[in-house]
């Protein structure tokens, strides 16, 4: 059994323990002299002096220190006044930790850990080991070390250490410029490290824009064209998409150019992933840090540049050159861009070549979770959609008819830039589907009334339970301060905007239905 600890002898200390540590003070406090203090005695026994003790605990005095107190009372004929100030130094201080001590009396479990053993925190099993980021080193190093180098392997390893530490894109351009004028070996060495290259212009997205880090792609190529080194397909790639995402009409012609002069096309990951850049669809995010594209210019990307219309077609680069109709991995992003750009007359040429399809005349089921949509019911959602978005609601009503689709069935933000156009609905869907028409108009006006609604800070009393028509509306918000200075602010939408969704994930459905890989019946007889 461990022996009791002695009580500390510091009145703060006392104070701290019974709080911290939830015990009383220990009995066994050492004697202290009391301090002496004098009373003046009642109206009965005046003039006499009374002798009492005072609880507050204070420094030794002398005797004559304790005289002369007892003539200045009886001189003055008042008892001395004592107070917090006037206290000795060793109490006054106790009291005020006591005081701060007091106010933070809710830290006792913080406190308590901190001064006892407190149990070890719980550790997370890692699923790989995290190798550390190496330290930067200076240029000079670097050269050093490269130079030391003995054969290829070393050198692709001081190349690749060195670039995983760049964080700026002329980082960057000096790793290439040293390694190109090194040695015939070094230059070989770097045009193999296209992979950390490629890493080390991402990581520097984090401080610089894609305009300057598409620059240090140009100068890298063109660096290798002077040296005569071949460039890997995975950079070439790469600037494509930085072109994309910056919105330039010449880098997109520069690599889609280099593109068409190596005979290798383009794979469905490259060309989905450059469409996908143009920030296309309902939800385009690169808009946030890149802006818009311009129609002119989108279209030229498309459909061809205005320099190169002379050419044939065989000798032409735009994007639609490398489209291959025959998979949808191709055929979904190149309809997609065409409502962006409100092409609805391109849309219309493509669906003629898309009713005549293989896919469309003998559609496949596909490995998607609703196993009732096949290759020629998501084709033909997805041209309606397209066309709608595109603005040409006429052709949009005819789809409908043609694909005897259930507007019902159709996503609210289809549905309703349909029924703008309702004027254009054909006769033999009316008389099929229109109490379903009516009704989603109905449905349309609410939606629009309840952001007026909102906008202007209103909420709708009904007054009769079996007619909602009947009532009033009630103010949630100060009209002439919080409402008006909100709808005059130049960031006010009334409804969603491209770009700037209000949610950012898409629904996973609407992924894998585009994702979804035919099935082949045949081989799963």
């Amino acid at each position: 059994m461990t022996a009791r600890r002695a009580p500390s002898i510091c009145l703060a200390c006392q104070a701290r323990q019974e709080v911290v540590g939830r015990r009383r003070p220990s009995i066994m406090v050492p004697k202290r002299r009391r301090l002496e203090t004098l009373a003046k005695a009642p109206a009965e026994r005046a003039g006499g002096i009374a002798l009492a003790s005072s609880p507050v605990l204070s420094r030794p005095t002398s005797v004559e220190d304790a005289e002369h107190k007892r003539i200045a009372i009886v001189v003055a004929n008042a008892l001395p006044a004592w107070e917090l100030d006037d206290q000795p130094a060793d109490v006054r201080e106790a009291f005020r930790s006591l005081e701060d001590l007091w106010k933070t009396k809710h830290l006792r479990i913080p406190i308590l850990k901190g001064l006892s053993n407190p149990w070890p925190e719980e550790r997370h099993a890692r699923s790989h080991n995290e190798k550390r980021p190496e330290a930067p080193i200076s240029h000079s190093t670097f050269r050093q070390n490269l130079a030391l180098a003995r054969h290829s392997k070393l050198t692709r390893q001081v190349l690749r250490a060195q670039l995983l530490r760049c964080q700026r894109p002329t980082d960057v351009l000096r790793v290439v410029a040293t390694a190109l004028t090194m040695s015939r070996e070094t230059r070989f060495s770097l045009s193999a490290q296209h992979e950390p290259i490629v890493r080390a212009l991402y990581r520097c997205r984090d401080l610089v824009d894609d305009a300057e880090v598409l620059s240090a792609v140009n100068a890298i190529l063109s660096r290798y064209k002077v040296y005569d080194l071949h460039v890997a397909d995975q950079l070439i790639a790469f600037g494509l998409k930085l072109a994309a995402r910056v919105r330039t009409v010449t880098g997109m012609k520069k690599y889609l150019r280099i593109i068409r002069e190596r005979g290798a096309g383009m794979t469905t990951n490259i060309f989905r992933a450059t469409i996908a850049k143009f920030s296309i669809g309902h939800r385009g995010l690169g808009e946030i840090r890149n802006g818009r594209w311009l129609r002119s210019d989108l279209l030229q990307v498309l459909m061809g540049f205005d320099d190169c219309t002379h050419l044939p077609l065989e000798q032409q680069f735009h994007l639609g050159t490398f489209l291959d109709r025959r998979d949808w991995q191709y055929l979904h992003g190149w309809i997609a861009a065409l409502g962006r750009c409100k092409h609805a007359e391109e849309i219309r040429r493509e669906w003629m070549i898309w009713k005549d399809s293989a896919a469309r005349r003998r559609p496949k089921k596909l490995a998607s979770m609703t196993p009732s949509i096949t290759t020629k019911t998501r084709g033909d959602y997805w041209f309606l959609e397209q066309m709608t978005y595109s603005g040409g609601l006429k052709w949009a009503w005819k789809l409908v008819e043609e694909t005897e689709t259930n507007v019902g069935l159709l996503k609210n933000r289809i549905i309703f830039a349909l029924l703008e156009g309702v004027e254009h609905c054909p006769r033999s869907v009316w008389q099929t589907q229109g109490e379903t028409i009516r009704r989603l108009l109905l449905r349309k006006y609410d939606v629009e009334l309840t952001k007026i609604e909102r906008a202007f800070s209103v909420a709708w009393v009904s007054t009769d339970l079996d007619d909602e028509a009947e009532g009033y509306h009630v103010l949630l918000e100060n009209q002439e301060t919080v409402v008006m200075e909100r709808l005059s602010h130049e960031d006010f939408k009334l409804e969603e905007d491209f770009g700037y969704p209000y949610e950012s994930v898409v629904p996973s459905k609407e992924r894998d239905l585009h994702d979804a890989v035919e099935v082949d019946e045949s081989a799963t007889e």
